[in-house]
């Protein structure tokens, strides 16, 4: 029952789409479910529009996208935007091959697609560079203040705009997520081999490592130090991610905030000037080359295939599709290397070039971890970890306790 009640389309952009679609007598139109909400499904809808216009029907489920998949109900969706691997592969039975012509060599790069016979399922649409975080450029002019090239010149940084009277670093430790992928950046790109082992087949105590336990350890130190969070620890953990964002760029109580490229969007619509914001790259722990962290939404298509749903699928897979998108909110980097770079502003347009470059980028590990319900267990132990930190728990004590709580973990999902 929970089930239908969430595929049924809801909003005006939903409710609006069907009626065009009857009323102009176009036959079956498509239905799609995402994840996407507020100014991105907007934009996800000027998408289809350029296409799609009247024939389409939305249907936002936010968090609960994997519902969408495998629902044998009528009136179920024909495309689904999932933004992480594991709910791809965990639902290969439901899914159709993708139509010929769509799939591109370049896409291997991005993400090895699940395929049986040698058909793709999955179309990778947008990616997210996670490896970034966003800092307010006039606050560091001032000061003369440099992006920090290694860990320890980033809590140097910290350390100095304290002293200068301003939080260095937003969190929106509300949204699990978040706290994944700053813990994964400081594991992938410190730690590279434990970060392989552990998106692999191995045995739990591997979470007990010296590097799983540093990169906790690194973590808790930064979250839990004096004055670097806006709000304290106990504020981020009731903090969402686009009011973190907002803290840096519209209210000017953090200097920094750890955030994908798609920050962009919320900088564009509220920041008093957004030409004030730049980005650097993660810093890994000695300042050596390491691995980009990365996610994507991958479009797919439920089976049986209706030739409308191949149709949408084949728009989406053009170069020109993401165009609305790009240009009307930003934050948005195209899967497809052909579309054009110069409807990116600067920043998105280096963002775009650096994975497109980089010889390694690599899916974050809360993507790849199926066994984990999609990393949701690492997310709950993240934020269990900034409670911690919040209640006055030092780095190793919270290290020791992650270290132990992914563990089991990994023994109560077998």
């Amino acid at each position: 029952m929970l089930r239908a009640a969430a595929l049924a389309p809801v909003g005006g952009l939903a409710a609006g789409c069907g009626g065009l679609a009857r009323t102009a007598g176009l036959g079956d139109f498509v239905r799609v479910a995402v994840s996407w909400s507020g100014a991105e499904l907007a934009a996800f809808a000027r998408v289809l529009d350029e296409r799609m216009a009247g024939a389409y029907e939305l249907i936002p489920l936010g968090d609960d996208i994997g519902a969408a998949l495998g629902a044998r109900t009528t009136g179920g969706p024909d495309v689904v935007a999932v933004p992480q691997v594991g709910h791809v592969t965990a639902n290969l039975a439901d899914l159709a091959p993708l139509p010929e012509g769509v799939w591109q060599d370049d896409y291997g790069k991005i993400w090895e697609a699940a395929s049986v016979g040698g058909q793709h399922y999955a179309l990778p649409f947008k990616l997210a560079n996670t490896s970034v975080v966003w800092y307010r450029t006039d606050v560091f002019a001032r000061h003369r203040l440099r992006p920090p090239a290694t860990w320890d010149e980033w809590l140097d940084l910290n350390a100095r705009l304290s002293r200068l009277g301003m939080a260095p670093l937003a969190l929106g430790g509300a949204d699990g997520w978040v706290l994944a992928q700053f813990f994964e950046n400081v594991l992938l790109r410190s730690f590279r081999r434990t970060f392989d082992l552990l998106t692999g087949q191995h045995d739990a105590t591997l979470w007990q490592s010296d590097d799983v336990r540093a990169s906790f350890r690194m973590v808790a130190s930064m979250w839990g130090g004096a004055g670097t969070l806006t709000g304290g620890p106990q504020r981020a953990l009731v903090q969402q991610f686009p009011d973190a964002v907002l803290e840096m760029c519209r209210y000017g109580r953090a200097a920094m905030v750890q955030a994908p490229d798609f920050a962009e969007s919320v900088i564009r619509r509220f920041a008093p000037d957004p030409r004030l914001f730049d980005t650097f790259t993660f810093p890994s722990r000695d300042g050596a080359d390491a691995p980009y962290a990365i996610s994507s939404d991958l479009l797919v298509l439920t089976s049986p295939a209706s030739d409308q749903a191949k149709e949408m699928i084949r728009y989406l897979a053009s170069r020109a599709a993401p165009v609305p998108w790009i240009r009307g909110i930003g934050g948005f980097i195209a899967a497809n290397p052909n579309t054009d770079s110069r409807y990116y502003s600067p920043t998105l347009r280096r963002l775009s070039a650096e994975l497109r470059d980089h010889h390694e980028i690599s899916f974050g590990l809360a993507d790849r971890l199926g066994r984990l319900g999609g990393g949701e267990g690492l997310q709950r132990v993240l934020q269990n970890l900034l409670r911690a930190v919040a209640e006055g728990a030092g780095p190793e004590q919270a290290a020791d306790d992650a270290c132990d709580a992914m563990v089991d973990a990994e023994h109560r999902t077998g």
